[in-house]
């Protein structure tokens, strides 16, 4: 969604928090269970020339928890499940 100003990303991003899934474990009150990701093109430039852009990516990933401190149970045991394996393979993707 493109945004104008300072007042417009902010706006962007409390839609995207008020999405964002969140559950309580024994580790964490507000624990994240859901990937965000931001991008962020910007393009300049002086009249009559080919104008610089860039893209920047923001992530904040859903909480890695060790699932026996975590306390979590149920659907939440495989939620967790889940979220660990998924980080696995971005770290497969990844180079570090």
């Amino acid at each position: 969604e493109p945004v104008h100003s300072v007042k417009d990303v902010i706006k962007l991003l409390k839609k995207g928090n008020e999405n964002r899934s969140t559950a309580a474990t024994e580790m964490n009150a507000h624990s994240s269970r859901s990937h965000m990701v931001l991008s962020v093109s910007v393009s300049c430039g002086v009249t009559r020339e080919d104008p610089t852009k860039g893209t920047l990516y923001l992530v904040d990933l859903a909480g890695s928890e060790r699932v026996r401190e975590s306390g979590v149970e149920r659907a939440n045991l495989k939620e967790a499940t889940q979220i660990n394996k998924s980080l696995s393979a971005l770290g497969n993707v990844i180079p570090w």
